[in-house]
Formats: C-alpha cells, sequence, structure tokens
C-alpha cells in the first residue's frame, strides 16, 4: 500500500471523486473507488470500457454515452401513485436519462455505460413489491417479457428503420 491511498479516487464509471471506501475494486493490480455498488457492479461487468486497454482509450474516458430507449408494454394502466413512485425510483438510479408512465406503457431510456438493464429490472421488481398487490410479479414480467412488438416500437418512436 502507498501513501496515496486516502486520496480522493475517481469513479471510473460516473467519474464522480469518492474517497477510498467500501465500493473498492482491485483490478489488474490497481485500485479502483466507487461512489455506489451501482457504479462497481457495472465495471465489474466490463471494466474495459472504463479503463481502456493500452494504447486504446476507453469509450467512457472520451466522454462517449450510448443511449438505449426501452418501452416496457403493461397488461393494464398504472395509477397516478404507482406511476410516481416508478418515476421516482427509476429515476433516483445513475444513468437513467429520462422515465415516464403514459397509460400502460414506461418509456425509459438509459446511459448503457452507466447502467445495466439487470440493475433496472431489479429496481422495478423492488418498487413493485414496495407498492404491494402482486405489483411486483406483473412489472417483473413485463420487463423481462421485452417482445419483439416492444422493439418494434423502439424503432418506430427513434425514427430508425432497418432494410434487408
Amino acid at each position: 500500500m502507498n501513501k496515496h491511498n486516502n486520496l480522493n479516487l475517481q469513479c471510473p464509471v460516473c467519474q464522480m471523486m469518492v474517497n477510498k471506501s467500501t465500493f473498492v475494486l482491485e483490478y489488474l493490480q490497481r485500485t479502483y473507488a466507487f461512489c455506489s455498488r451501482q457504479c462497481q457492479e457495472r465495471f465489474q461487468s466490463n471494466p474495459h470500457l472504463y479503463i481502456g486497454t493500452p494504447g486504446h482509450p476507453a469509450p467512457k474516458q472520451h466522454g462517449h454515452e450510448i443511449i438505449k430507449k426501452r418501452i416496457v408494454k403493461l397488461y393494464e394502466p398504472l395509477s397516478e401513485n404507482q406511476s410516481a413512485v416508478i418515476v421516482t425510483d427509476l429515476g433516483n438510479m445513475m444513468g437513467i436519462k429520462d422515465i415516464r408512465v403514459e397509460l400502460d406503457q414506461i418509456y425509459i431510456s438509459y446511459n448503457l455505460l452507466e447502467i445495466t438493464v439487470e440493475q433496472i429490472e431489479a429496481t422495478v421488481e423492488k418498487t413493485g413489491e414496495k407498492l404491494g398487490n402482486g405489483l411486483a410479479e406483473k412489472l417483473k414480467r413485463a420487463f423481462i417479457h421485452y417482445l419483439e412488438e416492444s422493439e418494434l416500437d423502439n424503432l418506430e418512436s427513434t425514427g430508425q428503420t432497418h432494410r434487408h
């Protein structure tokens, strides 16, 4: 250990300055500190997206974002209260760029370099548990069963088309 271990370090995922704390990871003989479990998990999934390889800077080092959009179709509309709780819980996650609920659809846009779809799914499920009435299972099922129809809706909403 060197004398600099207690200095502030930069979280490689979100670039926040953090103290070496409980969210620390040794990787390739270097110490990385993270602002949250979310950033630590994101780094562990694909470390070279954040630290690059010798001679090749990482996309995150260049300030890149990879924005993904997802439309989750529900079997029935959410109440105003349920919608507000989901928007708040997901909106508090780092990497969520936009979250809104319209009738029976949840629109989510997020930076893939800061959050994974699995992390979003886990939060959706926890939020559903908090709301009760079997909503956790319904939300989980809707999120996991992200069907072709949703993918086509995403393409339509962004104006992208694929030609074969």
